[in-house]
């Protein structure tokens, strides 16, 4: 029988009882939290035998075998390492660190003890995942070539404004959900990530929305999170032979199959008692068989899944190589003639791109000899504000002689360009307008408004690459 102490008692907690109570190998004997009526609640409830009101008292109880660890992600670390040196096995709800170096302490601190930890991935023990995986392993849909992973929340603000999930530092789609993402990443493709473009949304030092675009040694990678929208929850595994679609893909109980030239079919596979409970049950099984870690979740995919998000976050920092970038796409981009054929060209390459976002646009050419407008297109939702937001962006261009997103990188580098950003309200630095140059001279300025998450900048790029038939190097930051 193994004996269970939980560290914390918040929801996540609660969930994990209920789930226990199933395990027919395990008995809650402990937990500890910060209040008495809440530990006194909280043991009555799951019927455990006693409550303490700090941690380390727990971690001494000699009738307590393994840990729960369901503190916020930022004590994780600390308390798995507590747990660990007092011998007590560790079952760490995800993310199981911060960051790759945490992770590594963590797992080190395993090795030398000799004690069992696990992060509680609980995707991994669902029963589809498994079915999936073999699957995948037989060859199903050939070699992998791309996953996708996307598991996007529309979660208010005001509901976790008092929570963990929105402090700087531990909060964040990224660690909350992206983590999951990263799992299928970590186990489906191997070789070190290399992020190759990300978009975002960062408020109050915190990540409401991630896209980041990733590589594995010639293989693609997708992993998209947030807090602020909805979408579908699934994970797209592309092979060369077909494609495997896990919905819901935190806890799946169903995928599609599609091999072309053949139906389309769906498996179908129920939890096992509930999410929780594979994992468990495996911790469980780990540890009467003495176990130094686990199979399916071992210490080296957990520090992988953190390499993961920190490749990822590497995005949100500016560096020089920003703004070679940025000079490089000028100097790249540039027409041996612009009048107001290229101008309609390049209007209209634009607008139809755009077609392929979530957003509508408009987009505007002027000619700076005269101001005189060449080209001017909108979409049925958009109006004057966007009109003001293109006039803006032309500004910021004609203030630095730069695109309009280089002000803003530039600023948060080493603080130039600060009264555009204080007192300066008709610049707006931010992605969207770029110089159209004809040799070293400026002769137009491009600008597009209405997309989101820095797309405004990328929108243009493409455009003036279709065009001008050039590749150029991608913007390696999350743009504005």
């Amino acid at each position: 029988m193994i004996r269970w102490g939980i560290l914390g008692a918040g929801k996540i907690a609660h969930r994990f009882c209920e789930s226990l109570s199933r395990e027919s190998e395990s008995v809650l004997k402990a937990i500890s939290c910060r209040t008495e009526e809440k530990g006194a609640a909280f043991a009555e409830k799951h019927h455990a035998e006693r409550y303490y009101l700090d941690h380390g008292s727990l971690l001494t109880d000699p009738e307590v075998d393994a840990i729960y660890l369901a503190l916020p992600h930022r004590l994780h670390r600390e308390w798995a390492i507590k747990a660990l040196r007092a011998g007590k096995a560790v079952l760490c709800e995800k993310p199981a660190a911060l960051n790759e170096q945490e992770m590594r302490d963590i797992a080190e601190t395993a090795r030398e003890s000799g004690v069992l930890f696990m992060e509680a991935m609980k995707t991994r023990f669902v029963p589809l995942y498994g079915r999936l995986k073999e699957l995948v392993t037989s060859g199903a849909i050939g070699e992998i070539t791309e996953v996708k992973t996307s598991l996007c929340n529309e979660i208010p603000a005001q509901k976790t404004a008092f929570t963990y999930h929105r402090e700087p530092g531990q909060g964040g789609a990224l660690l909350d959900g992206g983590i999951y993402c990263a799992s299928w990443l970590e186990d489906f493709l191997p070789g070190e990530p290399v992020l190759e473009n990300i978009s975002a949304v960062i408020k109050n030092e915190v990540d409401e929305y991630v896209d980041a675009h990733l590589g594995f040694e010639g293989r693609s990678a997708k992993l998209e999170c947030a807090f602020d929208r909805k979408k579908p929850r699934v994970t797209v595994i592309v092979g060369t032979k077909g494609t495997i679609e896990a919905w819901e893909l935190h806890r799946a109980q169903s995928m599609t199959i599609q091999i072309p030239g053949k139906e389309s079919r769906i498996i179908e596979m129920p939890y096992e008692v509930d999410d929780f409970y594979g994992q468990i049950h495996h911790f469980v099984t780990c540890l009467k068989e003495r176990r130094g870690e686990s199979d399916v979740m071992p210490l080296a995919a957990s520090i992988r899944c953190a390499r993961i998000l920190d490749v990822i976050r590497r995005g949100f920092i500016y560096t020089s190589r920003c703004l070679e970038v940025l000079e490089e796409q000028e100097t790249m981009l540039k027409f041996e003639q612009f009048g107001s054929e290229e101008a309609l060209g390049l209007g209209t390459a634009i607008a139809e791109l755009a077609r392929e976002y979530d957003r509508e646009i408009s987009v505007r050419i002027t000619r700076e000899t005269d101001e005189a407008v060449l080209f001017q297109y909108m979409m049925d939702s958009k109006g004057p504000r966007n009109e003001w937001f293109m006039e803006g962006k032309r500004r910021a261009v004609l203030d630095t002689g730069h695109s309009s997103l280089w002000p803003y990188v530039e600023h948060k580098i080493n603080g130039r360009w600060q009264e555009m950003f204080e007192n300066d309200r008709t610049s707006l630095p931010a992605g969207g307008a770029f110089p159209i140059r004809v040799g070293e001279e400026q002769v137009a300025t491009v600008a597009v408004s209405g997309l989101h998450e820095g797309k405004d900048h990328e929108l243009v790029i493409r455009g003036l690459e279709k065009v001008l038939g050039k590749k150029v190097p991608v913007f390696p930051g999350a743009a504005v």
